[in-house]
């Protein structure tokens, strides 16, 4: 910005610097007299002016490209939040108090004492088996469910849209594959007229469907946790305290 007499700080403070350079040069002349070796001197100095150029060039946008990346995955584990507050717990625990298999999911009851070694392990071992899903249910219970579970996705549908729109979510692979797998699933909910007459065949179509949501689900759940436990502590007693998983977690501290 520049000031009221025209001249920027920037500016005066180059003039002053030059100044000051100039007399240092000056000083030497006087001294040595011998100006031709403090003009050989400031040629090698000047030549090694673009090499410096470039080398500082590359590492300030080396250190630049790193914190711009790593601000924008902090905006993602924030919006992450916000998304399993407003849907994503809600989610998990209907399907997952559904879900016949209940072995991978068996250790959430215990985060109270994880660490952050636990939190990796555990993504290591999503990423590479993710959460699995099998359901039998008949009848009333398989309308009830599917309708609870398009319930809450279908009256997210604009904030679902609304994070796939969001230019960061780029920089994530696995959201943004949470993401675009509920969206998909509304679609295929919102299409079926009537939900509590699903056939066998149609209805297992639909289970694979809310499987992929869960595996998901499941894993961003725990990559969250995991932002929480290393960066944000504090936050993470009110995550364990609604712990989807844990039919028995209060909100309310009682101890």
């Amino acid at each position: 910005m520049i000031s009221e007499n025209g001249w920027s700080w920037k500016v005066k403070f180059a003039v002053v610097m030059l100044i000051i350079a100039v007399l240092f040069f000056a000083s030497r002349i006087v001294v040595s007299g011998d100006p031709e070796e403090v003009i050989s001197y400031l040629w090698k100095q000047i030549g090694f002016i673009p090499i410096n150029i470039i080398i500082v060039a590359f590492l300030i946008d080396s250190i630049m490209s790193k914190k711009e990346h790593e601000a924008i995955l902090e905006k993602i584990d924030m919006i992450m939040g916000t998304f399993f507050t407003k849907m994503g717990n809600d989610l998990i625990y209907i399907i997952s108090q559904k879900n016949e298999y209940k072995h991978d999911t068996k250790d959430f009851e215990s985060l109270r004492d994880w660490d952050n070694k636990d939190y990796k392990h555990k993504l290591k071992e999503l990423k590479k088996h993710p959460a699995e899903f099998k359901i039998s249910l008949k009848g009333e219970e398989r309308a009830e469910f599917l309708n609870e579970v398009y319930g809450i996705v279908h009256k997210n549908q604009d904030f679902l849209i609304n994070l796939i729109d969001n230019p960061n979510l780029l920089e994530k692979d696995e959201f943004s594959g949470l993401l675009l797998a509920l969206l998909h699933l509304d679609e295929e909910l919102s299409r079926r007229k009537d939900l509590s007459n699903i056939c066998d065949t149609d209805f297992n179509h639909l289970m694979g469907d809310i499987g992929r949501v869960y595996g998901h689900l499941v894993y961003e759940w725990v990559y969250y946790l995991r932002y929480l436990n290393k960066f944000y502590p504090y936050m993470i007693s009110l995550a364990i305290r609604t712990n989807p998983f844990d039919c028995k977690a209060e909100v309310c501290v009682l101890e």
